[in-house]
């Protein structure tokens, strides 16, 4: 296993072939323990009703504290959650990583690499499971962490990291053995509520050569010109920058005039943006979603792309309002570790496509990309060619595999863990929520042929518009927020003056997206590793983690360093809860007992 859970109550498994409507188990009645249901790669429509009466069954008849957890293939759980939304709460949608990527015809769509696992529960609030932690993974040329922790080693722990909601350290495929998938279910589940966990393999009902009549008629109305109403017909400016409101002035957009489309709207989480709230209600916030994705879909030029990222709960609402119009081509899991805020880590963050009718062959794999046209990017990203899983980006091991000629490159799949979220303030302008321009130079790269034209109706600062100009398709950036728009002006200036608009620049920042305040400059008369060590050394005396009166006692240090140097006491306790790991590979490190786990603090 390269997973550990703490304080694990072994689950009893029990497995049932569901081979017809014959075969389902009899009513559930009260079921208050764990199901699994496998649902088949390619469902077809004799198998349809079969299943949906199987997971009503389950959702409708399970206790208060049921938990429910479905594998199978992406448009197939956006159903699933369409279905169970109304009875149960939706907790979770776990990207597993596939092991053989299935390839579309032409490269008209990315080769999928990943199915998922949607998560619900009878019981409303937060998801009850085990602290589990995947394993570390190590650099095979470096022999150390794939992730470089720099002077951090001390408040992790020693085995591995909290899992997150995107596995890539195990794989599967939905045809083949799942055995140690499931083993992960019941190892996360096993507390003291459950008892079992009943597996529904649903993979061997029988099938007939009809298609689903329900996924056909969606792709023909997507084929529908007709479904927009028409517009102006007037060609587009293009390399534009436009301030107003996202639904005003996409209005003005003439139809079929557009070869990419991209959104990362305000996800409606109560951040702080620039002049208007991310507060709505439930039912107006997609509500004025589908209006503006209706918009989009009809400036999109047939046969083009339009994406959207957003978190996955909202991108399920967005794909079934979006397949009425437009054909599905990737769900792309955009691995991006976020604020942590609970024990299973927000990685997850759903990039979903469509195309206008039938899809052209994607440019990007088909003609590639002219690489030394980004500029300022680091040696390890390649829009179409991804560093391989478990390289590390340490610049000794980069230069290393340079001169050993190592080939670092995987292949380019929908799970993109290469491109990482914005972690230093050098690299931002004052916007809460900036995206790295590493995820448009690969999204453009895919999506279009230069001089082709990129839109982005929520433009915020500009990255997906600078982007553009700099790989040289025109663009149109929609921003509501006069400050944002003046800034992204300024910065296609500097891309006009010759320099690089996502260099590090030393800025004053007003504008945050996580809820830690941060913190000023100061030199640390004490480093605050000492500091949290010393937190340890008292919290192994106390045999728990001690308060801040505890640690005026006990302590060898003033308090009042505590009080200056850190954001909350969770972050001076934070050595405390872990014993510290090493970056460099040990060869025992598989056996590490339950014994040492059950030594640290909560």
């Amino acid at each position: 296993m390269i997973h550990q859970s703490e304080n694990c109550k072994q689950l009893h498994i029990k497995q049932f072939l569901v081979t017809d409507r014959n075969s389902l188990p009899e009513q559930f009645g009260g079921f208050n323990d764990v199901c699994l249901i496998i649902l088949p790669s390619d469902r077809q429509s004799n198998t349809y009703k079969i299943i949906n009466e199987l997971i009503e069954n389950v959702a409708g008849s399970s206790g208060p504290e049921a938990t429910l957890t479905v594998l199978g293939e992406t448009a197939d759980l956006v159903h699933v959650h369409a279905k169970l939304s109304l009875s149960m709460q939706y907790q979770l949608w776990i990207g597993i990583k596939r092991t053989q990527p299935k390839v579309a015809e032409n490269n008209s769509a990315l080769p999928n690499c990943h199915f998922g696992a949607l998560v619900h529960t009878k019981y409303k609030g937060s998801l009850k499971h085990t602290k589990t932690r995947v394993k570390y993974s190590y650099c095979p040329v470096c022999d150390k962490t794939t992730k470089d922790y720099g002077g951090k080693k001390h408040i992790y722990d020693s085995y591995g990291t909290l899992i997150s909601d995107v596995w890539r350290d195990i794989s599967a495929d939905l045809e083949g053995d799942l055995n140690h998938v499931i083993r992960r279910f019941s190892d996360l589940f096993g507390i003291q509520t459950y008892t079992e966990l009943i597996v529904l393999d649903c993979r061997g009902i029988k099938t007939g050569s009809q298609k689903d009549k329900m996924v056909e008629e969606r792709v023909e109305y997507g084929k529908q010109s007709s479904l927009f109403a028409p517009h102006s017909k007037e060609t587009p400016e293009r390399g534009k920058l436009i301030s107003g409101d996202v639904l005003e002035k996409l209005s003005q957009v003439p139809d079929n005039s557009v070869d990419f489309v991209f959104a990362d709207p305000p996800y409606n989480l109560k951040k702080k943006y620039n002049s208007y709230a991310d507060d709505l209600s439930i039912a107006e916030y997609f509500e004025w979603c589908d209006r503006w994705i209706y918009e989009l879909a009809r400036t999109l030029k047939p046969g083009r792309t339009c994406a959207i990222l957003n978190i996955p709960l909202w991108a399920i609402r967005h794909f079934l309002y979006m397949e009425k119009m437009l054909r599905f081509q990737n769900w792309i899991v955009w691995d991006a570790l976020s604020f942590p805020v609970r024990l299973i880590m927000p990685s997850h963050y759903a990039i979903i496509c469509f195309s206008k009718g039938t899809p052209r062959p994607l440019p990007g794999l088909t003609h590639g990309t002219d690489d030394s046209q980004i500029p300022g990017q680091s040696d390890t990203f390649q829009p179409l060619e991804p560093l391989g899983e478990g390289f590390c980006l340490r610049r000794r091991c980069i230069k290393a595999r340079q001169k050993k000629q190592v080939n670092d490159r995987g292949p380019l799949t929908d799970v993109w863990w290469d491109i990482h979220r914005l972690k230093h303030n050098s690299r931002r302008v004052d916007h809460p929520c900036q995206l790295p321009s590493p995820l448009m130079y690969r999204l453009i790269n895919i999506f279009t042929e230069p001089g082709e034209t990129v839109l982005d109706c929520f433009n915020g600062t500009g990255t997906t518009t600078l982007t553009a100009h700099q790989l040289n398709r025109q663009y149109i950036g929609i921003e509501v927020s006069g400050k944002y728009h003046d800034i992204a002006k300024s910065r296609h200036k500097e891309i006009r003056m010759g320099m690089d608009p996502f260099r590090k620049v030393v800025r004053k920042l007003t504008e945050k997206n996580s809820p830690v305040r941060r913190r000023p400059k100061q030199k640390y008369k004490i480093p605050k590793k000492t500091l949290q060590l010393e937190v340890r050394r008292v919290a192994r005396t106390l045999d728990r983690l001690p308060t801040r009166d505890e640690m005026l006692e006990h302590g060898e240090y003033p308090i009042e360093y505590y009080d200056k140097y850190f954001v909350s006491w969770g972050e001076v306790c934070a050595a405390a809860r872990h014993d510290g790991m090493s970056e460099n590979r040990e060869p025992d490190c598989n056996l590490r007992t339950a014994t040492n786990q059950l030594k640290l603090f909560e």
